[in-house]
């Protein structure tokens, strides 16, 4: 079913599980599929897209509880496989081979969707996947890290403060003063999402999928960080680029983990050179 216009792209709307998913479907050639960060929607990818469509066909979903996508239901319990079978869904809609592209929240399920689909993956790139249980699994010191921002998160959601919650959050990836300084417009966005980021921080406490899961992807990967990038972030990224047979890392001087937004043309010119040697 085709939905209203975005930003005069396409974008359509499948069922996955009981919630609508929102998903642009733009171009021709080989298949990207687009992955976003937490408290984000694939619009976080614009300038990449603008790149990509003359050459490829593009899929970028909204997540569960983003964009134009539906809610999780409230009575539910959540798990990473929501998200993961709302990616594979989108995916399904095109032929194999796949290129896969994430950032964060989406590199992690991208990294997560890479396993089902096997060797119809012909490129993976990830920018920092948050994939912090490999960090517990691992009993790597980050992970306290991340147990300091979940309970900074989850604690003020669960007393409905959802203001208090996404400055926590916004002000470590981004930083205090740059969250401080943002547009108000852009913090209540944030605050409006931040009921399924605390869902996200039960995939940490919960996932199990180990390093041994992921040595079983072959396709080739590379592994994009930040240097001004976060402990934890950083320590993923590191013992991801150990794990995965295929994979190659580079670093974007200069970055922390909002690269998408931060340095989007040379990170973007990163992905398409990988893209473009494995197409």
């Amino acid at each position: 079913m085709i939905g209203a216009a975005d930003e005069g792209r396409r974008v359509n709307i499948l069922e996955s599980g009981n919630v609508e998913i929102a998903y642009l479907d733009e171009g021709e050639g080989p298949t990207v599929l687009l992955g976003h960060c937490s408290a984000a929607s694939h619009r976080e990818w614009a300038p990449l897209i603008e790149a990509l469509v003359e050459d490829w066909h593009v899929l970028a979903p909204d997540f569960i509880g983003y964009g134009q996508s539906g809610p999780w239901p409230a009575e539910e319990p959540f798990s990473i496989e929501a998200d993961v079978e709302a990616l594979l869904a989108v995916a399904e809609t095109a032929e194999a081979p796949l290129h896969l592209v994430g950032h964060s929240y989406g590199a992690a399920l991208a990294l997560e969707a890479a396993r089902t689909l096997k060797d119809k993956v012909k490129s993976l790139t990830l920018v920092e996947p948050v994939s912090f249980h490999l960090l517990r699994l691992e009993d790597l010191p980050e992970w306290q890290d991340v147990e300091k921002l979940g309970v900074a998160v989850l604690d003020p959601v669960a007393k409905g403060d959802d203001k208090k919650a996404a400055g926590a959050f916004m002000s470590y990836w981004l930083g205090r003063w740059r969250w401080w300084l943002a547009p108000d417009r852009f913090k209540s966005a944030i605050a409006a999402t931040i009921p399924k980021v605390a869902l996200e921080f039960s995939i940490a406490l919960d996932a199990n999928s180990t390093t041994m899961d992921y040595a079983e992807i072959t396709a080739p990967t590379l592994l994009i960080m930040g240097s001004k990038t976060p402990p934890p972030t950083r320590a993923v990224t590191e013992l991801l680029s150990k794990t995965l047979p295929n994979a190659a890392i580079e670093t974007l001087k200069g970055a922390g983990h909002m690269s998408p937004f931060t340095h989007p043309a040379k990170l973007n010119q990163m992905i398409l050179d990988h893209l473009n040697a494995h197409r």
